[in-house]
């Protein structure tokens, strides 16, 4: 019966990709190297976010479906396209600088098999570090959203969906070019609970040009960020400020920080009138308010690349 069951298993790799040649190629070469004839399909789907140099041709590659999105909108779209274009019942995101590891298959395989008819819409694997030891049992978490902002999940997961559940959800990666995918799984903790298991099947890469997450892409795209520290109070503040105020306090810290750096200074006087911050920071948060965008810019890099 075991094996009747794994041979039913099938899989969906998405791979979003921008500007990464070579990089996508070694991702799709690790999943290629994980098929195995017990599983009766392994499929990859590249999604290529409107890149602006040529990208590789892939046509090589058996059951690979290549997709450009007609326009460069982000990881969220491109994302959100991979698995509606997807085929299997499991769908695993995989990060154009990463791999998949030898033997993550087979193990989602032995897992996932016999947990289709559950009601999660995704589960979740650790890259590294996942959880405080002290937290978890069995290297299993039926994560929550307190779970989150008690920083029991302390690292990235890799998100692995029941494709026609998640679906059903109606929810959806955040259309936005910076990312914000912690929006989604806060959604998805908050109302059904997410599986999490302390097993690494994706090695992160840190050989890529430049992360969304990097200093200097955070003040390339402020208005982006801008965009989801907005998204994250109109859709948890009240519930932040009443249950979780250090972290309601950070994101509005972060909503005035990117509304500077997005050259609207205006803006953020406003939110600093009412935001429940320091006073002595409100204070010198306002003064720089008033400072030139170039000099807004400089003082923010100096203080994340001296606080990390």
């Amino acid at each position: 019966m075991k094996d009747i069951a794994l041979n039913k298993f099938t899989l969906s790799v998405v791979i979003p990709t921008y500007n990464r040649p070579d990089l996508v190629i070694r991702a799709v070469e690790s999943v290629i190297a994980e098929r195995d004839d017990t599983y009766n399909k392994v499929e990859i789907i590249v999604v290529d976010d409107n890149s602006s140099i040529e990208s590789p041709d892939l046509s090589v590659y058996q059951d690979l479906i290549f997709y450009r999105m007609p326009v460069n909108g982000g990881p969220g779209p491109a994302r959100m396209k991979g698995i509606n274009l997807a085929t299997c019942s499991w769908v695993l995101m995989l990060d154009d600088d990463d791999i998949l590891m030898r033997g993550s298959v087979r193990y989602l395989a032995n897992l996932l098999s016999k947990l289709e008819e559950d009601d999660y819409p995704v589960y979740q694997f650790s890259t590294k570090k996942v959880y405080q030891v002290e937290q978890i049992k069995n290297n299993f978490l039926l994560a929550t959203f307190d779970d989150y902002m008690n920083k029991v999940i302390i690292d990235d997961l890799t998100a692995v969906f029941n494709r026609k559940k998640f679906l059903s959800t109606g929810l959806q990666y955040p259309d936005n070019r910076a990312g914000g995918e912690h929006l989604l799984w806060w959604k998805i903790a908050e109302r059904y609970g997410i599986p999490s298991y302390a097993h690494q099947i994706v090695s992160m890469s840190d050989d890529a040009h430049l992360r969304l997450t990097h200093f200097s892409s955070q003040i390339k795209n402020a208005a982006h960020h801008q965009e989801l520290a907005e998204m994250a109070l109109k859709d948890f503040g009240e519930r932040l400020c009443s249950d979780y105020p250090s972290e309601y306090r950070r994101i509005q810290l972060a909503y005035i920080t990117y509304s500077l750096l997005n050259k609207q200074s205006k803006k953020a006087r406003h939110i600093l009138k009412t935001a429940r911050i320091n006073q002595i920071l409100k204070v010198i948060l306002w003064i720089v308010s008033w400072l030139p965008d170039y000099f807004i810019k400089k003082l923010f890099l100096f203080y994340r690349n001296y606080n990390g």
